[in-house]
């Protein structure tokens, strides 16, 4: 997928907050993180994560919103929405349904996915392709990867490789830990831990992370960057945890 929104998802391969709990026990806590975002140096609005556990299933729901400039909506809508639901215990994140709205009437742009850990099967559709492949150990969806990332680093480890399913098949990303910088926010001057993303087997796009451990992990900055240039850029405006 090629529009804003789109890059902006796969590029947050993150949203890290989580809990004071033991190490062999943390989960991210709920929470609602709002960034303001641009695009190649133009405003694109701001967009919103919100994590929170669903009481009757036990199981954690995802959703990402976006709330587009005037000039972005021309590429996203402002109904566009992500949405994944997953399990989390001590062996780590498990995506269960994954949903994409593009927001518009055509479902052209949209996808659905469905783990089957039974069987070791992940099916549905993305952009009107069908999907079904293996689900191996560790296999994530494209907002699923965000809290798997948090919940390896809240256990003290580092989070390494893991698959992805993206464009109806799947594609291996590593995470290595970087320099540490300090970051001007909205929650003022913060200590952060730089993770870059790279794609295994080479991709012209990287992802880096501006991690902070005062806030649990939360990523203060991202940024994407593509054949050496810095195309879209996040940063923290707003933190509510509830």
């Amino acid at each position: 997928m090629r529009t804003i929104v789109s890059l902006l998802l796969s590029s947050l391969a993150m949203l890290l907050l989580g809990s004071t709990v033991h190490a062999e026990a943390a989960v991210p806590r709920p929470f609602s993180a709002t960034y303001a975002v641009s695009f190649r140096g133009i405003g694109a609005g701001t967009i919103t994560f919100d994590f929170a556990r669903d009481a009757a299933t036990g199981r954690y729901i995802y959703e990402t919103h976006a709330s587009p400039s005037t000039l972005a909506r021309l590429f996203v809508s402002k109904a566009a929405m992500e949405r994944s639901v997953m399990e989390i215990d001590d062996s780590g994140t498990r995506p269960i349904d994954w949903k994409l709205d593009d927001g518009t009437s055509s479902d052209e742009k949209d996808g659905q996915l469905h783990f089957d850990w039974s069987r070791s099967r992940v099916t549905g559709t993305i952009e009107g392709k069908p999907v079904d492949l293996t689900a191996e150990t560790g296999t994530q969806d494209r907002s699923s990867i965000s809290i798997c990332v948090t919940t390896a680093l809240l256990r003290g480890v580092e989070p390494g490789t893991i698959p992805l399913i993206d464009d109806n098949r799947i594609k291996r990303y590593v995470y290595t830990k970087k320099e540490t910088a300090s970051v001007d926010s909205a929650l003022g001057k913060i200590d952060t831990v730089i993770y870059e993303s790279t794609r295994e087997g080479g991709s012209s796009r990287t992802s880096r992370f501006w991690m902070a451990p005062s806030l649990e992990f939360l990523p203060v900055r991202a940024e994407q960057v593509r054949k050496g240039k810095v195309e879209t850029v996040m940063v923290l405006q707003k933190l509510q945890r509830h």
